[in-house]
């Protein structure tokens, strides 16, 4: 189920961030938000308890996305959000779905002989070569590193969007979606085909 929704299911960002698993996987393709609900509807099918954690990210993760214009327009920070997965007796967090890990590789081939951190390409991690996104029983991540402040624990994606309704409202904003949607996805879609 986790390999599936990181790999199977794209980066990218759709019109909003308030949708359903099933329209999530109708898409193909989703952001930290998005395909953290599919990856909780996934897994709560199969009986795997989880919840969803929460937090704000600095807009670096945009950086190399968005051209200079679109990057100011950007949101300092941005709404994010992770699994919490109760397995073998304890909690663990999974964050690594995220990215899929075609992207990651055109990525990783667009910079060869970077090594160490890398922050950008909306991904923020320490070991930029190998970064901890493998199923192996513990925690996974790819934008950790950019976290700015908690916004904390839900049982589902509903509870965490009545809290901060703004997470849905900027994705209304006509600077998402004619500006830095557009962008993004572009800037995405051009990665992949480099």
């Amino acid at each position: 189920v986790y390999s599936f929704v990181r790999d199977e299911i794209l980066f990218g960002y759709s019109e909003n961030f308030v949708i359903s698993g099933s329209q999530v996987l109708a898409l193909g393709y989703g952001n930290c938000l998005t395909k953290t609900t599919l990856l909780m509807t996934l897994l709560r099918a199969i009986g795997v308890h989880c919840r969803m954690k929460a937090s704000m990210v600095d807009k670096v993760l945009h950086r190399g996305l968005l051209g200079s214009f679109a990057y100011r327009l950007s949101p300092d920070a941005l709404y994010h959000a992770w699994v919490n997965i109760f397995y073998n007796n304890k909690w663990i967090e999974i964050g690594g779905h995220i990215i899929d890990r075609p992207y990651l590789q055109k990525l990783q081939a667009k910079y060869p002989d970077y090594m160490g951190s890398f922050y950008g390409y909306g991904i923020a991690v320490l070991n930029f070569r190998n970064p901890p996104i493998r199923w192996e029983e513990g925690d996974t991540f790819i934008q950790s590193k950019a976290r700015t402040g908690t916004l904390g624990i839900y049982n589902d994606p509903d509870s965490f969007f009545r809290a901060y309704p703004e997470a849905k409202e900027r994705t209304q904003a006509l600077r998402y979606q004619k500006i830095l949607r557009p962008a993004l996805n572009k800037s995405i879609a051009r990665l992949r085909e480099s």
